[in-house]
Protein backbone atom coordinates (compact mmCIF):
# COMPACT_ATOMS: atom_id res chain seq x y z
CA UNK A 1 0.00 0.00 0.00
CA UNK A 2 1.31 3.31 -0.66
CA UNK A 3 1.59 5.77 2.04
CA UNK A 4 0.34 9.87 1.29
CA UNK A 5 2.30 12.19 2.92
CA UNK A 6 -0.17 13.25 5.58
CA UNK A 7 -0.34 9.76 7.13
CA UNK A 8 0.17 9.04 10.67
CA UNK A 9 1.75 6.16 10.04
CA UNK A 10 5.90 6.99 11.14
CA UNK A 11 8.40 7.20 8.62
CA UNK A 12 11.60 5.00 8.17
CA UNK A 13 14.73 6.59 10.33
CA UNK A 14 17.13 7.98 8.05
CA UNK A 15 19.52 5.48 6.59
CA UNK A 16 23.06 6.21 7.74
CA UNK A 17 25.92 7.51 5.65
CA UNK A 18 28.10 4.88 3.75
CA UNK A 19 31.42 4.01 5.06
CA UNK A 20 34.12 6.81 4.16
CA UNK A 21 31.37 9.25 3.35
CA UNK A 22 31.16 12.73 4.99
CA UNK A 23 27.52 13.93 6.74
CA UNK A 24 26.67 17.21 5.14
CA UNK A 25 27.23 19.59 7.73
CA UNK A 26 23.85 20.05 8.48
CA UNK A 27 22.02 16.78 8.04
CA UNK A 28 19.87 15.22 10.58
CA UNK A 29 19.53 13.71 13.23
CA UNK A 30 23.45 15.05 13.80
CA UNK A 31 24.65 15.39 17.94
CA UNK A 32 27.14 17.75 16.90
CA UNK A 33 24.82 20.13 15.17
CA UNK A 34 22.56 19.97 17.77
CA UNK A 35 25.03 20.23 20.72
CA UNK A 36 26.27 23.91 18.73
CA UNK A 37 22.76 24.98 18.64
CA UNK A 38 21.88 24.56 22.23
CA UNK A 39 25.10 25.96 23.36
CA UNK A 40 24.48 28.86 20.81
CA UNK A 41 21.11 29.78 22.16
CA UNK A 42 22.35 29.66 25.39
CA UNK A 43 25.02 32.58 23.81
CA UNK A 44 22.03 34.34 22.66
CA UNK A 45 19.50 34.08 25.14
CA UNK A 46 20.86 37.51 27.17
CA UNK A 47 19.97 39.61 24.05
CA UNK A 48 17.36 40.73 22.08
CA UNK A 49 18.04 39.41 18.84
CA UNK A 50 17.49 41.50 15.49
CA UNK A 51 17.92 40.74 12.14
CA UNK A 52 18.88 42.47 8.55
CA UNK A 53 19.22 40.75 5.23
CA UNK A 54 17.95 41.68 2.06
CA UNK A 55 16.38 38.24 0.69
CA UNK A 56 12.77 37.79 1.62
CA UNK A 57 13.13 33.96 1.53
CA UNK A 58 15.91 34.39 4.15
CA UNK A 59 14.06 36.71 6.55
CA UNK A 60 11.02 34.52 6.45
CA UNK A 61 13.14 31.51 7.47
CA UNK A 62 14.75 33.40 10.35
CA UNK A 63 11.04 34.71 11.12
CA UNK A 64 9.52 31.00 11.00
CA UNK A 65 12.91 29.83 13.23
CA UNK A 66 11.79 32.54 15.81
CA UNK A 67 8.47 31.87 16.09
CA UNK A 68 9.11 28.16 16.90
CA UNK A 69 11.99 29.14 19.26
CA UNK A 70 14.52 27.69 16.94
CA UNK A 71 15.85 31.60 17.76
CA UNK A 72 15.99 32.71 21.31
CA UNK A 73 14.26 36.29 21.60
CA UNK A 74 13.92 36.90 18.26
CA UNK A 75 12.52 40.22 17.90
CA UNK A 76 12.32 40.50 14.40
CA UNK A 77 13.87 40.66 10.92
CA UNK A 78 14.26 43.70 8.71
CA UNK A 79 14.78 43.52 5.11
CA UNK A 80 15.91 47.34 4.77
CA UNK A 81 18.34 49.03 6.99
CA UNK A 82 15.03 51.21 7.91
CA UNK A 83 13.22 48.06 9.46
CA UNK A 84 16.59 47.23 10.97
CA UNK A 85 17.36 50.28 12.53
CA UNK A 86 13.14 50.63 13.64
CA UNK A 87 13.59 46.72 14.93
CA UNK A 88 16.38 48.05 17.04
CA UNK A 89 14.96 50.72 18.66
CA UNK A 90 12.14 49.28 19.92
CA UNK A 91 14.08 46.10 21.23
CA UNK A 92 15.02 45.85 24.87
CA UNK A 93 18.70 45.97 25.62
CA UNK A 94 20.75 44.62 24.91
CA UNK A 95 20.54 44.11 21.77
CA UNK A 96 21.93 41.57 19.26
CA UNK A 97 21.95 42.40 15.17
CA UNK A 98 22.80 39.82 12.69
CA UNK A 99 23.47 41.59 9.62
CA UNK A 100 24.20 39.85 5.91
CA UNK A 101 26.11 41.67 3.23
CA UNK A 102 22.68 41.72 1.01
CA UNK A 103 21.18 43.88 3.21
CA UNK A 104 21.93 46.92 1.33
CA UNK A 105 23.83 48.12 -1.88
CA UNK A 106 26.97 48.73 0.30
CA UNK A 107 26.61 45.50 1.84
CA UNK A 108 25.71 47.39 5.57
CA UNK A 109 28.52 50.11 5.70
CA UNK A 110 25.54 52.97 6.00
CA UNK A 111 23.42 50.77 8.68
CA UNK A 112 26.50 49.60 11.14
CA UNK A 113 27.58 53.56 11.37
CA UNK A 114 23.08 54.47 11.96
CA UNK A 115 23.18 50.90 14.23
CA UNK A 116 26.27 52.49 16.51
CA UNK A 117 24.61 56.30 17.06
CA UNK A 118 21.54 54.59 18.18
CA UNK A 119 21.05 55.69 22.10
CA UNK A 120 21.49 51.57 22.63
CA UNK A 121 24.18 50.61 20.64
CA UNK A 122 23.61 47.17 19.73
CA UNK A 123 26.51 44.53 18.62
CA UNK A 124 27.02 43.61 15.45
CA UNK A 125 27.71 40.06 13.98
CA UNK A 126 28.17 40.57 10.41
CA UNK A 127 28.03 37.42 7.97
CA UNK A 128 29.72 37.48 4.91
CA UNK A 129 29.08 35.48 1.33
CA UNK A 130 32.15 36.88 -0.34
CA UNK A 131 35.73 38.48 1.15
CA UNK A 132 34.85 41.04 -1.44
CA UNK A 133 31.63 41.80 0.52
CA UNK A 134 32.86 42.77 3.65
CA UNK A 135 32.59 46.01 4.84
CA UNK A 136 35.69 48.27 4.26
CA UNK A 137 37.12 48.80 7.80
CA UNK A 138 34.82 46.36 9.02
CA UNK A 139 37.01 45.13 11.53
CA UNK A 140 35.97 48.40 13.16
CA UNK A 141 32.60 48.88 11.90
CA UNK A 142 31.51 45.44 13.33
CA UNK A 143 31.16 43.42 16.91
CA UNK A 144 32.20 40.09 14.89
CA UNK A 145 32.42 38.75 11.35
CA UNK A 146 31.99 35.54 9.69
CA UNK A 147 32.18 33.38 6.16
CA UNK A 148 29.00 31.83 5.36
CA UNK A 149 31.61 29.19 4.66
CA UNK A 150 32.42 28.79 8.61
CA UNK A 151 29.21 27.99 9.68
CA UNK A 152 28.60 24.64 11.09
CA UNK A 153 32.32 24.96 12.11
CA UNK A 154 32.36 26.21 15.49
CA UNK A 155 32.94 29.96 14.37
CA UNK A 156 29.29 31.46 15.08
CA UNK A 157 29.74 30.06 18.59
CA UNK A 158 33.56 31.63 19.14
CA UNK A 159 31.98 35.05 17.87
CA UNK A 160 28.95 35.23 20.44
CA UNK A 161 31.75 34.39 23.04
CA UNK A 162 33.90 36.98 21.81
CA UNK A 163 30.95 39.76 21.91
CA UNK A 164 30.17 38.38 25.38
CA UNK A 165 33.80 39.30 26.80
CA UNK A 166 33.09 42.55 24.98
CA UNK A 167 36.44 41.06 22.61
CA UNK A 168 35.94 41.58 18.65
CA UNK A 169 35.88 38.78 16.81
CA UNK A 170 37.35 38.40 12.82
CA UNK A 171 36.58 34.45 10.74
CA UNK A 172 40.38 33.45 10.67
CA UNK A 173 39.48 32.26 7.24
CA UNK A 174 39.07 36.34 5.86
CA UNK A 175 42.29 37.54 5.37
CA UNK A 176 43.79 40.69 7.10
CA UNK A 177 44.53 42.02 3.76
CA UNK A 178 40.42 42.64 3.06
CA UNK A 179 40.22 45.17 5.87
CA UNK A 180 41.60 48.31 3.88
CA UNK A 181 43.12 50.95 5.47
CA UNK A 182 44.01 54.82 4.31
CA UNK A 183 46.81 57.63 4.46
CA UNK A 184 44.03 60.58 4.49
CA UNK A 185 44.35 62.92 7.70
CA UNK A 186 41.84 65.01 8.96
CA UNK A 187 41.64 67.96 10.79
CA UNK A 188 38.79 68.38 13.70
CA UNK A 189 36.88 70.74 11.75
CA UNK A 190 36.55 68.47 8.73
CA UNK A 191 35.94 65.55 10.87
CA UNK A 192 32.74 67.32 12.22
CA UNK A 193 31.89 68.74 8.74
CA UNK A 194 32.11 64.88 7.36
CA UNK A 195 30.35 63.66 10.17
CA UNK A 196 27.19 66.06 9.52
CA UNK A 197 27.60 65.38 5.53
CA UNK A 198 26.93 61.93 6.64
CA UNK A 199 23.71 62.78 8.28
CA UNK A 200 22.57 64.36 4.93
CA UNK A 201 22.76 67.77 6.22
CA UNK A 202 23.07 70.59 3.49
CA UNK A 203 25.55 73.31 3.56
CA UNK A 204 23.16 75.75 5.40
CA UNK A 205 22.60 73.63 8.31
CA UNK A 206 26.48 72.51 8.73
CA UNK A 207 26.78 76.00 9.22
CA UNK A 208 24.12 76.95 11.61
CA UNK A 209 25.14 73.45 13.55
CA UNK A 210 28.75 74.49 13.60
CA UNK A 211 28.19 78.44 13.35
CA UNK A 212 30.05 79.06 10.45
CA UNK A 213 29.07 79.98 7.63
CA UNK A 214 27.75 78.27 4.48
CA UNK A 215 30.19 79.25 2.35
CA UNK A 216 32.95 78.04 4.71
CA UNK A 217 31.16 74.83 4.65
CA UNK A 218 31.29 74.39 0.85
CA UNK A 219 35.11 74.98 1.11
CA UNK A 220 35.44 72.09 3.64
CA UNK A 221 33.67 70.10 1.40
CA UNK A 222 35.78 70.28 -1.20
CA UNK A 223 38.99 69.76 0.83
CA UNK A 224 36.95 66.55 1.72
CA UNK A 225 36.78 65.60 -1.58
CA UNK A 226 40.18 66.46 -2.73
CA UNK A 227 41.23 64.32 -0.15
CA UNK A 228 39.22 61.28 -0.84
CA UNK A 229 39.58 62.15 -4.12
CA UNK A 230 35.62 62.16 -4.46
CA UNK A 231 33.37 63.21 -7.15
CA UNK A 232 31.07 64.93 -4.92
CA UNK A 233 29.74 65.33 -1.46
CA UNK A 234 27.65 61.58 -1.56
CA UNK A 235 30.94 60.34 -2.99
CA UNK A 236 33.35 61.46 -0.03
CA UNK A 237 30.71 60.05 2.77
CA UNK A 238 30.93 56.62 0.80
CA UNK A 239 34.55 56.62 0.90
CA UNK A 240 35.15 58.27 4.09
CA UNK A 241 32.99 55.53 5.68
CA UNK A 242 34.92 52.88 3.25
CA UNK A 243 38.40 54.03 4.90
CA UNK A 244 36.91 53.91 8.49
CA UNK A 245 36.55 57.67 9.28
CA UNK A 246 33.03 57.63 10.53
CA UNK A 247 33.62 54.59 12.96
CA UNK A 248 34.55 56.86 15.36
CA UNK A 249 32.38 60.08 15.91
CA UNK A 250 33.71 63.28 17.24
CA UNK A 251 30.98 63.65 19.62
CA UNK A 252 28.83 65.93 17.47
CA UNK A 253 25.21 66.08 19.23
Amino acid sequence: MVRDHCSSQSDPPPSEPAAGSVRPRFALPNDGFSVRTQSINALLAPYSVVCGTGSLIEAHLVARLGDVQGIPNLHGCGVTPDEVVKLCKQASAPVLVFLTSSIAADHGIALCLQLKALANIPSIFFLVDLPSRLPPDGTLLCDAIVSAASFGNGAVRDALVAISKGQSYRDPTLNSDDYPTTTVALKPREQQVLELLARGMSNKEIGFKLNIAAVTVRDYVQHLCRKFDALNRTDVVFKATSSGFLHQPSGLP
